[in-house]
């Protein structure tokens, strides 16, 4: 261990090991420079000798103090209490010296509070030494004019010394300040590097997982196409009351095939839009039953987005209702209508209202009919109730993605 150089291996912390450092060193200079200003001002002012030689103590024990506990923070508090004291009394009681010095003194003590102790301490230090300042003015200062006497060589030498003195502090300590600020700087440029760096491999992974994402909902699509494909071969071989349960069939699979696709045609792979959704469902079972009247579709919504878990039972139903309506709601001289309302009643909680102004057929309850029990079942999914008058349906159903 050098003498300015001080072991420093037991702080982690590098504002720790900097400030023991500064306390070391300020210490050795205190006893080193002290000690020849009290020889200088002794033969001329012993108490102004006695002031000097304070610092000398000071020193000499913090050094000690230093090198048993390794605690540097109470120095701080010694050096900047201890300097604002002596520099004040000095002040008011030695009238024969020039006091320039003191000033220079008090600033170094603000500092130390600053650099060793923090913002809040440096303040208080700023407010002490501003009252017993007014007080020196406002009391001692008359005084002091009219005792001071012409300087000896040695008194101005050794008050020439301890200016110098305190303006090596006062640079030191800026120095050790800046020093402390541009290790916070570069670590926190390192910092902000380091957090470009993780935010850019964040965002290619988010980029990587969005086509991984996209890539299995294009390919469920196209599976469940190749799904349909396969039925309608199917279909061929099979009587036209079951080819049309076949239809239904694919009708109900191209239902869930859109949602896939809707979800891989957008940015956001986590909900549907429902208007978007309902207007390409319509053209499909229109184009899918081929329907030559004319049949307009009106679709009010004012709902957010859903989710897989909303929107699969939800497009099912509608699927049921629309595919029911184009089939059999209709004559070949009406132009039909169907109405589509879908409202939020709360955070979680919607309205879907549908209608169409064909010609009501009661269906036959010997029959099993398993549209009905399938937009019953599906609504029960949905945690929701179902009403119904004649082909007006009204449904209170749940977000489940809420």
């Amino acid at each position: 261990m050098k003498l300015l150089t001080p072991d420093t291996s037991f702080f982690q912390n590098y504002f720790d090991k900097g400030k023991f450092v500064l306390a070391w060193r300020i210490s050795i200079v205190f006893v080193l420079i002290f000690l020849m200003v009290s020889v200088f001002y002794f033969q001329s002012s012993p108490m102004a000798a006695f002031f000097s030689f304070i610092p000398v103590l000071v020193g000499g024990g913090s050094l000690v103090y230093l090198h048993l506990t390794k605690n540097f923070k109470p120095l701080f508090w010694l050096y900047a209490s201890s300097g604002t004291i002596l520099s004040h009394v000095a002040m008011n009681m030695t009238m024969n010296m020039t006091h320039y010095v003191d000033f220079l003194w008090m600033v170094a003590c603000i500092f130390l509070a600053f650099i060793g102790i923090g913002k809040r301490i440096g303040l208080l230090f700023i407010g002490i030494n501003f009252v017993l300042t007014v007080f020196f003015f406002s009391i001692t200062l008359n005084t002091h004019i009219i005792n001071i006497q012409p300087r000896s060589n040695l008194i101005m030498i050794g008050e020439l010394l301890e200016i110098a003195f305190a303006l090596f502090i006062l640079g030191y300590l800026a120095y050790q300040y800046i020093v402390f600020q541009d290790y916070t700087y570069n670590q926190l440029k390192l910092a902000l590097q380091n957090q470009e760096k993780q935010t850019k491999l964040i965002q290619e992974k988010n980029e990587q997982n969005t086509l991984l994402i996209k890539e299995v909902h294009h390919r469920v699509k196209n599976n469940l196409q190749i799904i349909t494909s396969l039925l309608r071969l199917q279909k061929q071989d099979l009587k036209p009351e079951m080819a049309e349960k076949l239809d239904e069939a694919i009708d109900r699979i191209m239902a869930m095939a859109l949602i896939h696709r809707k979800l891989y045609q957008t940015s956001d792979l986590s909900s549907v839009n429902v208007d978007s959704y309902i207007h390409d469902l319509v053209e499909n079972i229109s184009k899918s039953i081929n329907v030559s009247k004319e049949i307009k579709v009106k679709v009010e919504t004012s709902i957010m987005p859903f989710g897989l878990k909303t929107i699969v039972p939800l497009g099912l139903i509608l699927n049921e209702l629309i595919s029911n309506s184009y089939k059999h709601a209709f004559t070949n001289s009406e132009i039909g209508v169907i109405t589509i309302q879908l409202t939020n009643t709360s955070s979680a909680d919607f309205v879907l209202k549908y209608s169409d102004n064909g010609i009501w057929k009661e269906s036959d309850p010997t029959k099993f009919n398993f549209g009905i029990d399938l937009i019953e079942t599906l609504t029960s999914q949905l945690d929701g109730k179902m009403t119904r008058e004649k082909s007006t349906y009204s449904f209170r159903l749940k977000n489940l993605d809420i």
